[in-house]
């Protein structure tokens, strides 16, 4: 019995309604400009189980955005073109109290903008990879089934690969403008996504190189992951839930 009213302690404390930042951004600013608490630009709160809060971070022109939000869920999410550009967008969620989601992004803020990447050097290393700057003929590019097949006119690479199972979600030809190449990471999804414009670059050789990259650079693992922070925050409460049933449950 003890047990149980202490699991429904724990839960309750993190149900109820919180007033929460919303529908407000703010920025561009430099990394080197901290994100204030009393912003008189965000007053609109609103009722909600949880805040969350959305910063990009643009490392190519070392500028970051900050949007509060409500009932948002955490995810991480890279987008790096040959521009070059390199943007790294945090989404976090947390129902601790009503100034979670802003403590988290000063914290983040800290931390992100004193992290260092090369964009440069990331570019010289992928452009070889995805980027044919002069082609204009249509391109081989590798189906689900690795045969080669012609892309229409206009048409590109893309292999869109699932971490969680090391296999491709998709892969073939597609219509998008420009080589990117794009992860995403979430509780419930997760996307390695290569999107090019060489013949053949779409394989399981490019992108194993290219995930190599990108851990290089310490923007992911090794197996093309990047586990949002707030999803770990999420499993960090859940295992400490789970801890204080079993200590409860072996001394009482």
């Amino acid at each position: 019995m003890l047990v149980f009213l202490t699991v429904l302690f724990l839960l309750a404390g993190n149900s109820d309604a919180l007033q929460c930042l919303t529908n407000c951004s703010l920025g561009k600013y430099r990394f080197n400009t901290p994100l204030v608490a009393d912003n008189k630009e965000c007053q609109q709160r609103v009722s909600a189980s949880k805040c969350s809060v959305d910063v990009e971070f643009a490392y190519h022109s070392k500028t970051y955005e900050v949007t509060h939000e409500h009932n948002s869920n955490s995810r991480d999410f890279i987008y790096i073109t040959m521009q070059p550009t390199l943007s790294y967008d945090i989404r976090y969620a947390c129902s601790e109290n009503t100034n979670c989601a802003l403590s988290y992004a000063q914290n983040r803020i800290t931390t992100m903008t004193s992290q260092y990447y090369d964009v440069y050097r990331l570019h010289a290393q992928l452009a070889p990879l995805i980027e044919n700057s002069s082609t204009s003929n249509s391109i081989q590019c590798y189906n689900m089934k690795n045969a080669i097949v012609l892309c229409a006119p206009g048409e590109v690479c893309n292999v869109d690969y699932n971490p969680r199972d090391h296999r491709a979600r998709a892969r073939g030809c597609k219509y998008l403008s420009m080589p990117v190449v794009m992860v995403y990471d979430s509780e419930t999804y997760t996307s390695f996504d290569i999107t090019c414009n060489r013949n053949l670059c779409n394989g399981d050789i490019t992108l194993s190189e290219v995930k190599r990259i990108l851990a290089e650079h310490g923007l992911t693992d090794s197996s093309g992951r990047r586990i949002a922070a707030g999803t770990r925050e999420m499993v960090s409460v859940f295992l400490l839930l789970v801890t204080s049933i079993f200590v409860l449950s072996f001394y009482f």
